[in-house]
Parts: structure tokens; sequence; C-alpha cells
């Protein structure tokens, strides 16, 4: 109980470290934007205990307007608590397995995208911040008839829309310690979600606040797409201290695109970090 409360309380400080990351949905960038656990599907063998915490470094070019290239943190949790686990941001309960097939819910307290209005680039910095949010859901784990690939299926929500995501990944070991794991993705943004993040309110326009001159009118998209590829690795040091990476990139659909305050419509990331198992 003691160790389980320890690592509990590691886990809040390693959330709270990666809410410090701005305009990014570090569930995302290159799957579910980008989080070195959670950027491909990883198994969920439920009933057994395991325990790895670390921090690592991404880096990526934003989506928004005059941001540019930004570094932010990635929490490295990799934690299995009986029918409890912890995988990135998501904190889930698995309800259902068998030989070909997993099921869990699981809340992710930082989902969505999150930006200053003040970091955007001059005549578009005097809009409302976007917030990160709580999102519930449902994922389903399955393996398919092609040798030792797996699919992954979740579907969440919370108070700004909703978001659905399917992936294809498979684990290569390429020598005993060393792991990786290529995978693709799409992903689907409900309207409600695309206009929190990327719609401009009237009350945002020129109009309202002069300072966003180059706002000349509000938008709101309907529900849009993106999908993308990854690659991660895993380097055990030793049976405790295991070196992961990572690589991807994101291709958002023009609904997103086509926002007043969005400038790029692909979007790469890489990131390196290191994690402890107890």
């Amino acid at each position: 109980m003691k160790k389980f409360l320890l690592l509990a309380m590691g886990i809040m400080s390693l959330l709270s470290v990666a809410a410090m990351a701005d305009d990014y949905d570090i569930n995302e960038s290159t799957g579910d934007q980008v989080q070195m656990d959670n950027t491909y599907e990883s198994d969920y063998n439920f009933g057994g205990n395991s325990f790895g915490v670390g921090l690592g470094i991404g880096r990526y070019k934003s989506l928004y307007k005059g941001v540019g290239d930004k570094n932010y943190p990635v929490p490295l949790l990799d934690i299995q608590y009986g029918d409890f686990y912890v995988k990135g941001t998501d904190i889930g309960y698995g309800v259902l397995e068998n030989d070909n097939f997993t099921m869990s819910v699981f809340l992710n307290p930082l989902g969505g995208f999150k930006v200053k209005g003040s970091d955007l680039g001059s005549g578009y910095n005097n809009i409302d911040d976007r917030e990160y949010q709580a999102m519930f859901g449902v994922r389903m784990d399955i393996n398919t008839p092609l040798d030792g690939m797996k699919t992954g299926i979740a579907v969440s929500a919370g108070e700004h829309g909703a978001k659905g995501r399917v992936g294809l990944y498979k684990a290569y070991e390429v020598m005993p310690k060393f792991v990786i794991v290529p995978s693709v993705h799409l992903m689907y943004y409900s309207s409600d979600f695309t206009d929190y993040y990327f719609g401009v309110d009237s009350s945002e326009t020129y109009i309202n606040r002069p300072g966003n001159y180059k706002l000349r009118s509000s938008y709101t998209p309907d529900a849009a797409y993106s999908y993308g590829a990854s690659l991660v690795g895993e380097y055990r040091f030793t049976d405790r201290i295991a070196l992961t990476a990572f690589l991807g990139a994101e291709k958002y659909s023009s609904e997103i695109t086509d926002s007043p305050i969005v400038e790029n419509d692909v979007i790469y990331s890489v990131g390196i970090g290191a994690k402890y198992y107890f």
C-alpha cells in the first residue's frame, strides 16, 4: 500500500508537469499530441502488477499562428495495478479481457489542446485561451488476423466535445533489450471539439477586439479528422531503467487548417526520455 501511495503521488506530480505544456494535445500529436507511452496503443494485461514512472522532453511545431516550435514535458507513466492502469495521461480500469480482446474505461484529465492567446502572433493574440478538458472514454484493443498486429479503438468526450481514434500497431523485438513499435492511426473530432479549439467567436474578432486586426470574421468549423504515423522505441539498460524515444507526424483536415488562427496542417514531433521500473 505504501508503494502504491508513493506512485499515486508521483503520478499527480508528473501530470502537473505535463499541464504546463501549452498549445499541445499531449495525448494526441502523433496519436492519442505526443506522449511516448501513448503514441501507440500498448498492451493491457489486466490482473497483473507493473510500475514504470519517468519523464521526457519533446519538441513539435505548433498548429497555431505565430507560435513556432516548442518544447514540452512528456509524462512517462506505464503502471498496471490489477485492473487499474495509467498509460501516459490516461487513467483507466479494465472491464473485459479475453485472448483476443480487451476493453477498459478511462479518464484523461488533460484532453484537448491548450494554448494561450498571448502566445499567438500579432493580430491574433487577443483571443481567449483554450484550455485542456477532462475526457471520459471507452477503449478496445483487438488482435487482428495479421501476424502480431493489433488495433486500438478509443472514443472519449468532455465538456468541449468528443473525439475518436482507430490505430494499428505492432511491436518488433530488434534485440533482447530493444523494442520498436511503428503505428498508424486516424482521429475524429466532433464539431463542438473543433469549434472550441479552432473556431473564432464573433466576440474575438477585430470589431470587438481591435488588437485582433487580422481576425475580420468569425469561424465555426464542422467535425474534422486527422491521420498520422509514429515510431516509438524503448531500450532497457537494466531491468529497472529504460530509455524511450519517439518521432511522429500528424496531418489535419481542412476544417481545422482553414481556421484563421491555425498556421500548419502537418505537425512533426520528436522526443526522448527515461523510465524507472519498480
